[in-house]
């Protein structure tokens, strides 16, 4: 059984065989034995063509000899159905909309609404046509099949469709149009459709809403999934918009349904975000769909930052499985960066070029046991039936979500367990959505907190006044198993059914598992030492059209520079010369930089100039052996520190050593590291004793009562410190069209406290 971590592995460049070797290694022996094969913005390979398929062969042999799976992406960037421009080509594949409002009411159109700096200027497949379905399966599917059908079903596990829709022509004033709506609009309600659509019949959207969805299932969810059972794989993927009910049915139709033919249905969390009040939707939308298929898959991440901490991704990971999702894609894994040269705004990275990757392993163990936990089944308090009728009957109106979502945010935060229904019949108590601002419970209209009050049992877990806490989200399983996370980035104290425990900042506690016990703690007053493993690696940032900025060195200085290909840099007004491979970089930018000989910078203020600055692909990058901080967009550079004591945070780039001398007294059993964040190990005389990626940071030193030991703190950090102040660049950046998710402050190395258990 494979591990369920699996990468969405994004193929940029040409990769040679060595490239997918070393790749796919990398993932093997960091814990992870899944990847999804992702022909993204940065692939200089031309998609479907020998070459490619090629390279994916290159993939499933390599994939196959380490004994790992693979999981095919349908399309070329997204939205599924396209073939990478083949389907669209064909004027009669092309999706259409009729207008239903104005002047033009029953015009049919092509125009598409989605065209952007993003997409570009295009259309969208027709997903409504069999035939435009066809052949997108011929271009794609068969092919694939054509070429490598002894891997279906063995080494190739499924077929990932994404963000396919039948929404991205539609306005304000148009909704999906196919040839035979009109009769399957009669077939609906023995109504004629023109004469409804021109006379303003108020079911008119309802019904036209529901034969669309019905034919998008027919012709496009329906059909993919036949193929791939057809084949031996799974279908996998999610919907566009699926975290908001309105935009979910404008663009899919019926949701639910449509998301419950896929084998494993799945949704889009790519902002991490445990406080947009949207994320309830969503996963309740993946709580329904597993249940009716008994899998489910998140993809997850991608908006970053490249610093998230271990702790908030192996929380996200309880947070799925809370909802029955047991197949985890990780967005992105890039084999080289130079993908973010078109996709600048946002950035996160699943390889080895992270200096932590190889707390991957223990993020893999956790996987396991979420998707263990994810085959639990709990029992609904009551059931929210999904809001797609009122939003069908509007869908070019608009919904507000407000009351909607603050339902759902009440329901969570008072740990009343529920459960969402489309059209179903339960014997249970069900709320449902009759107007955008009002609620029935059981056929009677009330407020939130009046059906809060009406469901709301003793809680679960409480502070120590019996008061509902704020930032945890709770889960009762069948089985009698609680799991409580801490969703904040504070430590929480708290109730669970009367015990008292102690849930660290994004932390999970699992009624099962067995917590450390310990009667008191004592601080410990010690010094390290630090040896920084890596050279510092930082970029020089020029924001918006700044061409220059300010480099001081309080002290004389050796450096290096690497220079982006097809960018200039001057220091103090002379070409830096940059002739050599860009070793000193991690390797997947090595092949985007070239790197200057080692410059000697006298103490003061440097000028540094250059252009065509990128957020997560720098135009500068100074490497060398030095401490730096910024002012504004302007670097200082300053020799390490060589000393530290708790609390200490050291921003740096790749592995810091800290080392020190302690006695172990009598009756201590641990030694605890309080606000430590990076993946990090524990040595205790060079033995390595522990490794961890979230708190608490126990220490056993249980065997070295009595002793004088020599303690060793080994800590990594991500790719982050590369890319400076991206908190300024978010804030002043007049470029950014789609911001990543916010870092809530930079993940530095170090800790607050250091103490014994006892």
């Amino acid at each position: 059984m494979k591990r369920p971590l699996i990468t969405m592995s994004a193929i940029t460049g040409k990769p040679t065989k060595s490239d997918i070797n070393q790749y796919l290694f990398s993932l093997k022996e960091n814990g992870i034995d899944q990847a999804m094969l992702y022909p993204r913005s940065g692939c200089e390979l031309e998609y479907l063509s020998d070459e490619w398929f090629d390279t994916i062969g290159h993939f499933l042999e390599t994939a196959k000899g380490l004994d790992m799976s693979i999981w095919l992406y349908d399309d070329f960037n997204w939205p599924s159905g396209d073939a990478g421009g083949k389907v669209t080509k064909i004027p009669e594949y092309r999706l259409t909309s009729i207008i239903t409002k104005g002047e033009s009411i029953g015009k049919i159109s092509n125009f598409s609404s989605h065209n952007s700096d993003l997409f570009g200027q295009k259309m969208f497949p027709n997903l409504l046509c069999a035939d435009a379905v066809d052949y997108f399966i011929k271009c794609t599917h068969e092919e694939y099949y054509k070429r490598f059908s002894e891997y279906f079903g063995t080494v190739i596990k499924g077929m990932f469709t994404d963000e396919a829709s039948i929404g991205y022509c539609c306005t304000n004033s148009s909704i999906p149009y196919y040839s035979g709506i009109e009769n399957d609009y009669y077939e609906l309600c023995s109504r004629d459709f023109t004469t409804d659509l021109t006379q303003g019949y108020e079911l008119f959207y309802y019904y036209a809403t529901e034969a669309v969805s019905n034919r998008f299932r027919l012709c496009y969810t329906s059909r993919i999934e036949t193929w791939c059972a057809s084949h031996g794989i799974c279908m996998t993927g999610h919907a566009m918009n699926d975290f908001n009910p309105f935009y979910a049915t404008k663009y899919n139709g019926r949701i639910l349904k449509n998301l419950s033919c896929f084998d494993i249905p799945g949704i889009d969390e790519i902002a991490t975000d445990f406080y947009d009040r949207s994320i309830f939707t969503l996963f309740g939308t993946a709580e329904y769909t597993a249940s009716k298929q008994g899998h489910a898959m998140a993809e997850l991440f991608a908006l970053g930052p490249c610093d998230m901490s271990y702790a908030k991704k192996r929380l996200m990971l309880y947070y799925s499985a809370c909802h029955k999702i047991d197949h985890y894609f990780l967005a992105i894994s890039h084999l080289d960066m130079r993908g973010n040269l078109l996709i600048c705004d946002y950035f996160s990275n699943f390889s080895a070029d992270q200096c932590d990757f190889e707390g991957m392993r223990l993020l893999s163990s956790e996987s396991e046991k979420c998707a263990l936990l994810a085959k639990k089944d709990f029992c609904a308090d009551v059931y929210v039936k999904y809001p797609y009728d009122i939003c069908a009957k509007q869908v070019t109106e608009g919904f507000d979500s407000t009351v909607y979502n603050e339902l759902l945010y009440q329901l969570t935060r008072h740990q009343i367990q529920w459960k969402f229904i489309d059209d179903e019949v339960v014997n249970a108590p069900v709320i449902e959505l009759i107007s955008q601002n009002e609620l029935m419970l059981d056929g009677k209209i009330m407020s939130v907190n009046e059906i809060c009050n009406i469901l709301c049992k003793k809680p679960l877990v409480t502070d120590e006044s019996s008061d509902i806490i704020d930032g945890i989200f709770v889960r009762k399983f069948d089985d009698g198993e609680i799991a409580v996370l801490n969703t904040s980035e504070n430590e929480i104290s708290c109730k669970i059914l009367g015990n008292n425990v102690i849930i660290a900042p994004y932390g999970v506690y699992i009624s099962s598992e067995s917590q450390l016990a310990y009667s008191r703690k004592e601080e410990i007053n010690c010094e390290f030492k630090i040896n920084h493993k890596s050279a510092q690696i930082s970029r020089l940032m020029f924001l918006n059209d700044s061409t220059e900025v300010k480099l001081t060195c309080n002290e004389a200085k050796n450096i290096k520079f690497a220079i982006r290909n097809g960018t200039e840099a001057y220091l103090d007004g002379n070409k830096i010369e940059c002739n050599s491979n860009a070793f000193s970089l991690p390797r997947g930018m090595q092949a985007l930089y070239k790197e200057s000989k080692e410059i000697s910078l006298g103490k003061g203020v440097h000028s540094v100039c250059s252009a065509n600055d990128l957020k997560y692909m720098p135009s500068v990058i100074i490497i060398g052996d030095f401490d730096i901080k910024y002012d504004g967009c302007d670097a200082i550079i300053s020799t390490h520190n060589e000393l530290c004591s708790a609390p200490c945070a050291i921003s740096y780039y790749g592995e810091i050593e800290m080392t020190t001398e302690i006695f172990i007294p009598d009756g201590a059993k641990y030694i605890r590291l309080d606000g430590a964040k990076q993946y990090t190990k524990a040595y205790v005389n060079n033995e390595l004793i522990s490794a961890f990626i979230c708190p608490p940071h126990d220490i056993d030193v249980r065997k070295y009562q009595g002793k004088q030991i020599k303690l060793k703190i080994a800590q990594y950090s991500t790719l982050a410190p590369i890319f400076g102040n991206t908190e300024l660049w978010d804030k002043e950046s007049e470029k950014s069209q789609w911001r990543g998710t916010p870092s809530s402050g930079l993940v530095l190395g170090g800790f607050d406290k250091i103490s014994f258990l006892y």
